[in-house]
């Protein structure tokens, strides 16, 4: 059966994702140009709504289907949950388009499927009111767990670094819908003349809530298809990535470094903070990567970056004490991204972060070896693990007696100073607070 509706199709890019495939990879797939722009803004809404929100979405159907969970065949399963996603998250969405839209995805594997899914969303919708999740005085881990839909091992690990009053608010904030943000390129034009060019082509914008090169994305067509893009005008680019750059420092003519740098986001931002005048080596360990970071260079103009597929765990002497600063955006768990990356939370384990910290420390002591007498070395991730962030900072300077902790302060907004709790060499930025994606950034400098 050939069905066309943005349901359907949304049911059949889950169904993917739990194939193994990413949903922002899946999306692109389908998501083809001749589908309207309304049917792809609710395509989206409902694969990544479906993501973040599955562990509740399957714990409420397992109230009302005799059936347990895991032997409902999957394209099913996944008519089930799109079809719940809109009765308990989309008001504007009426629950009975919900339940017809789902039974007809569903039919394409029979009329007892379309049946099942019809007669559960019903139910659902006669009950939805009196639905009882866990109560979360009595059981917080689980309440957390189910009611945001997290893997109850990062709720537990989140509570114990946090207490639960912020880790529910965090939580909160990884579910909402994180805003596009873009980085107007100064290289190639002004803020001001953006916007224009912006209202012309038919993109509605607001400003940044930190950076003065920071733009928010209110509506529009998609950004790839707008001439100011292909002519290299902006940068799609979160607000704490920025700070990156920010609190690097770099000035022109310098020597910058950045060992980790596709795919270009941050290297070409070091490259307009530093009026394109300097050299910027730009490392990735990636062919393909690489060639990203290069038509990126080429779109926005950054003439400066001299990039290169190098492995940063393997030192180069000849580069050593060569560059006025050295920045290593690290390889992490990726747990300040959930907002836009929800596959996140279900793909990492409490493993993984020790493993990545291995990794992080051995990166982070070789990029060391770059920084000149005097120089700076910014170390980040978009990571709000402990044990990647400060943990690894604090293990370096342990056993790098030459390096010292520069406070950031005059690096950063002053909206963001207030948020600091003592002066120090580092920040942690995190989306409920900030609201921007959850970023570490720590600053050092070698001792002359």
């Amino acid at each position: 059966m050939k069905n066309k509706s943005p349901r359907f199709l949304a049911v059949k890019i889950l169904t993917e994702v739990e194939n193994g495939s990413y949903s922002n990879l899946a999306l692109n797939r389908h998501l083809t140009p001749e589908i309207e722009k309304e049917d792809r803004a609710l395509i989206t809404e409902l694969v990544y709504g479906v993501v973040k929100h599955r562990l509740r979405l399957d714990y409420v159907l397992s109230k009302f289907s005799k059936p347990k969970i895991s032997s409902i065949h999957p394209f099913v399963l996944n008519c089930l949950r799109v079809g719940l996603y809109q009765i308990l998250f989309l008001d504007k969405i009426p629950d009975y388009a919900a339940v017809s839209e789902s039974v007809n995805a569903a039919k394409s594997v029979g009329k007892g499927a379309a049946g099942f899914v019809n007669g559960i969303l019903r139910n659902v919708i006669r009950n939805k009111e009196s639905i009882d999740y866990p109560e979360p005085t009595k059981e917080p881990l689980k309440y957390l767990s189910i009611y945001y839909s997290f893997p109850q091992w990062m709720v537990r690990r989140w509570v114990e670094l946090f207490g639960f009053d912020f880790t529910e608010s965090l939580l909160r904030a990884f579910n909402d819908k994180a805003k596009l943000c873009v980085r107007v390129n100064e290289i190639k034009i002004r803020r001001d003349d953006l916007i224009r060019l912006f209202d012309e082509e038919g993109v509605k914008c607001s400003s940044g809530l930190f950076l003065e090169e920071a733009l928010y994305i209110e509506d529009g067509p998609p950004l790839s298809s707008l001439r100011s893009f292909k002519e290299g005008f902006f940068q799609p680019q979160d607000e704490s990535s920025m700070l990156v750059s920010r609190v690097l420092g770099a000035e022109p003519g310098e020597r910058v470094l950045d060992v980790a740098a596709a795919p270009g986001g941050k290297t070409t931002h070091i490259a307009q903070l530093m009026k394109n005048h300097g050299e910027i080596w730009a490392w990735d360990l990636y062919p393909h990567r690489i060639e990203l970071l290069m038509e990126n260079c080429r779109r926005l103009g950054a003439t400066i970056v001299h990039p290169e597929v190098r492995d940063a765990k393997i030192p180069d002497a000849e580069k050593f004490g060569q560059f006025d600063k050295v920045l290593v955006d690290a390889p992490c768990s990726g747990l300040g991204v959930i907002r836009r990356k929800p596959d996140i939370k279900w793909a990492k384990k409490p493993e993984d972060i020790v493993g990545l910290k291995r990794e992080q420390q051995d990166i982070l002591k070789i990029s060391s070896l770059y920084v000149k007498p005097g120089g700076t070395l910014v170390y980040s991730t978009c990571s709000i693990e402990p044990e990647e962030n400060e943990k690894v900072v604090e293990k370096f300077l342990e056993e790098n007696r030459d390096f010292e902790l520069d406070d950031v302060r005059p690096f950063l907004p002053e909206a963001l100073l207030r948020t600091l709790k003592e002066p120090g060499g580092y920040i942690q930025i995190y989306p409920n607070l900030h609201g921007t994606d959850g970023f570490f950034i720590a600053r050092l400098i070698r001792k002359q």
